[in-house]
């Protein structure tokens, strides 16, 4: 194979300038400027596809404010940005420092993509617990500040994701303030709406990544992924055109083989969830 890129299926912008404006008005110090816009995001509610497990449609039941104690329910890994880690790791480096996470059904993650609409639970650590200063930076630039009296330990809160665009939220206990966390909000209902045609999803499923293999010379190939046949190019109802798309478990090392004509070319490495893989023949 000539070359492989690694791209995130949805193109975001940095976050770095709505972090500093947040810490700057946490500050007191005037700041006469904006954010990017909705306008500056280039996704759909299927870029949401890979995170199904962090958000909901309807409303919980439970209050906007409650303690949560995770004993017994710990998540099988915690995400901290790209990286994966277990919870008994993560607990182990970082215990006793103020944090926010978004929770997922089996994880946890520090940024997530959903819906309009959609509502996430968010988890935030504070040891003792009291009075807590909750920010929201919103797409449009606007900073909205709401108080809360935080249990001692986790406290999970309600957040509804009502504008399209990056939100970015932080909070601050006992004069220290926590990890920012991201919430990038896309336009379009859920479940997204079928694609024009047969074929394979565009997008990553959850906890996955996806892989296209791209052809303008070679076709008819099969592909194996960890040595295991997966289909391949013509085979299986899929078009004979040189192009050949799969999911394979997410963060994990993988080997990627196509086979045709007595010719074998592979590909391997780790394949992070949620992203897009091309590999050009």
């Amino acid at each position: 194979m000539r070359e492989i890129h690694s791209n995130e299926v949805f193109i975001l912008k940095p976050f770095g300038l709505a972090a500093c404006l947040l810490l700057v008005t946490i500050l007191g110090i005037p700041v006469a400027s904006s954010v990017d816009t909705p306008g500056d995001f280039e996704y759909s509610s299927e870029d949401a596809a890979a995170f199904t497990d962090f958000f909901a449609m309807e409303s919980p039941a439970s209050g906007e404010v409650e303690s949560y104690n995770p004993a017994g329910r710990e998540p099988s890994s915690v995400y901290i940005g790209d990286r994966s880690t277990s919870y008994q790791a993560y607990q182990s480096t970082y215990a006793g420092t103020n944090s926010l996470w978004i929770m997922g059904s089996s994880s946890w993650a520090q940024r997530v993509v959903c819906p309009v609409g959609s509502y996430l639970s968010l988890l935030a650590y504070s040891t003792g617990g009291g009075r807590a200063d909750f920010y929201s930076i919103n797409p449009d630039g606007s900073l909205v500040a709401n108080s809360y009296t935080f249990y001692p330990g986790y406290t999970r809160l309600v957040f509804e994701a009502n504008r399209m665009g990056r939100s970015i939220l932080i909070f601050v206990a006992n004069n220290q303030p926590s990890n920012v966390v991201i919430v990038d909000v896309v336009s379009g209902g859920w479940p997204p709406s079928p694609g024009p045609g047969p074929g394979p999803s565009p997008w990553p499923s959850a906890g996955s990544a996806r892989v296209i293999f791209s052809s303008d010379w070679l076709s008819g190939y099969s592909v194996f992924v960890d040595g295991a046949y997966v289909g391949g190019d013509g085979q299986g109802g899929d078009p004979l055109d040189g192009t050949f798309s799969l999911n394979v478990a997410g963060n994990q090392h993988h080997i990627l083989e196509i086979s045709v004509g007595g010719e074998t070319f592979s590909e391997e490495g780790t394949f992070l969830s949620g992203y897009t893989y091309t590999l050009s023949i």
